[in-house]
C-alpha cells in the first residue's frame, strides 16, 4: 500500500464509504507526530472511522498491540478493510462503544480519540494510556479535551490547531481549498 517510512499516506489509497469519518492525510501525519510513536509500543485507537490512523500507526509499531474501535459497524468493516489492503498484521478491529468497553482493556503506550465525541470526558478518565492524543473540530470538543487532560493531571498539555489548504487545478490555474480546522490536544497521562 505505502511503501514509505513516514507517515501522510494520500487519502485516495483509502477505502471510503460517505458518512464514515477518516482524519485527512496531513493531519494524521501531525497526529502520529503527536503520539511519538515507536517500535512495539501497543495503541489504542477510539472512534476509528476509516482506519487511516490505525494504518500509519501500524506501520510504526511494527510488533506492538494495536486495537482499534468504533461504535459504528461500517466503521469496524472499513477499518478491517483498510486494514488488511496494507498488509499490517498486529490489528485487532472491535465493533464497541467508548467509553463502555475500555474497562475490559488493559494499558497502552499510546491512545488516539479520534473526534469529538460526547462522552469524551467520560473516555479520557477510563482510557489507560501514556500519551494521549485527541483531535476535534468542534470547539466544545477540543475544550472538554483540554479542561478534562487538566484535571485528571496530564503533563505536557499541548494544543496545536491546523488549518490545511489543498491546491485544486482548474484550466486556468490552481485555487487553494481550506479543509476544516483542526484541533490537537495531546497530553502524558500521570
Amino acid at each position: 500500500m505505502w511503501e514509505f517510512d513516514v507517515a501522510g499516506i494520500p487519502d485516495e489509497m483509502f477505502v471510503r464509504e460517505e458518512k464514515v469519518p477518516m482524519t485527512k492525510e496531513e493531519i494524521r501525519a501531525i497526529v502520529i507526530s503527536k503520539l511519538r510513536l515507536k517500535r512495539g509500543q501497543s495503541f489504542l485507537d477510539i472512534g476509528c472511522g476509516t482506519g487511516s490512523i490505525t494504518v500509519e500507526a501500524g506501520m510504526i509499531v511494527k510488533g506492538g498491540k494495536i486495537i482499534a474501535i468504533d461504535k459504528d459497524e461500517k466503521a469496524v468493516r472499513l477499518t478491517k478493510e483498510n486494514v488488511e489492503r496494507s498488509g499490517i498484521k498486529n490489528v485487532e478491529v472491535i465493533h464497541c462503544a467508548a467509553p463502555e468497553c475500555l474497562k475490559e482493556m488493559g494499558g497502552f503506550d499510546r491512545v488516539f480519540v479520534g473526534g469529538g465525541s460526547e462522552k469524551l470526558e467520560e473516555i479520557l478518565s477510563q482510557v489507560k494510556g501514556r500519551r494521549i492524543v485527541v483531535d476535534a473540530i468542534q470547539i466544545e470538543s477540543a475544550y472538554k479535551a483540554i479542561s478534562t487532560m487538566e484535571r485528571l493531571g496530564f503533563k505536557d498539555i499541548d494544543v496545536t490547531q491546523v488549518i490545511v489548504s489543498k491546491g485544486l487545478r482548474t484550466s486556468t490555474g490552481t485555487a487553494m481549498i481550506s479543509r476544516n480546522p483542526v484541533i490537537i490536544v495531546s497530553g502524558d497521562s500521570p
